[in-house]
């Protein structure tokens, strides 16, 4: 009986303890239950912290590109409205002054009268550079030379080589008109050969011709110089520029005589003779 009581309190101590010991794993399982709820809310949370911010980024890079679109909306709309202003300014241009090829072709024009303009300032500027020199007596020693510009400066130069003349006259000269400002010498002593164009159908040319028994006179049309020889001692040769501006030299110098001489030569010889 005692052998049985004993048993029975053993297993029920047994069952007590092993109660004991569940109740205290149950307590553990709660306070690790409890931990893992409180590790949970702090994932939860920090994942929710970290969706918070890659939601913050993304909706910052989405103003960023807002933002950058209205920028290249407002160059786009700028760039249009240029080509628009530049549209507007092509078509009245093209209403103004025709189309893109006429425009080059003006302008070509205008690059080559500037062009022309240049070289006539160059040209024109040697010539007052050597006035210049003249006017300071840099001209060869016993001779008499100087440039000569302009058509007034011309007729005034020949009439003085004319009036100087003592026994020989070589003149050419480009017109008739232009022959009728000179003052040719009356005096029949003076060897005198006068070249230019003359119309032998006009009867003005053939009384002025008359007028100079003395002279031989011949028909030249190239109307390309005017020049004068006068007794072998000095001798005036200027040209027209295509600008119609003249230009030309008055000398003394024997080499400048006599290279100008073959020059108012060869246009006599190539003038025809005249018979009216």
């Amino acid at each position: 009986m005692n052998s049985e009581r004993t048993n029975i309190i053993a297993d029920f101590e047994e069952k007590e303890k092993k109660i004991l010991e569940f109740e205290d794993e149950f307590a553990k399982m709660k306070e690790s239950s409890k931990e893992y709820e409180k590790l949970r809310e702090k994932m939860k949370s920090s994942q929710d912290e970290a969706i918070a911010s890659q939601i913050d980024e993304l909706h910052s890079k989405m103003e960023e590109h807002e933002q950058t679109n209205n920028r290249l909306r407002t160059a786009l709309q700028q760039i249009q409205e240029e080509n628009i202003a530049l549209e507007d300014e092509l078509n009245s241009i093209k209403s103004e002054h025709g189309d893109i090829g006429e425009l080059k072709s003006k302008l070509q024009v205008l690059e080559d009268t500037v062009i022309t303009q240049q070289k006539e300032i160059v040209e024109k500027d040697k010539i007052l550079k050597g006035k210049r020199a003249e006017e300071a007596g840099l001209t060869t020693e016993g001779t008499l030379q100087k440039f000569i510009v302009g058509k007034m400066e011309t007729i005034k130069e020949v009439n003085r080589l004319l009036k100087n003349s003592k026994f020989r006259i070589l003149l050419i000269v480009p017109s008739f008109d232009d022959l009728k400002q000179l003052n040719i010498p009356e005096n029949p002593k003076i060897d005198t050969r006068i070249a230019t164009a003359f119309d032998l159908a006009n009867k003005f040319h053939r009384e002025f011709i008359h007028k100079f028994p003395h002279v031989e006179f011949r028909n030249y049309s190239k109307s390309d110089r005017w020049g004068i020889e006068r007794d072998a001692e000095e001798v005036c040769l200027v040209a027209e520029s295509e600008n119609k501006d003249y230009i030309g030299i008055s000398s003394s110098d024997s080499k400048i005589c006599d290279l100008y001489s073959k020059l108012l030569t060869e246009a006599w010889l190539t003038a025809s003779k005249v018979s009216a």
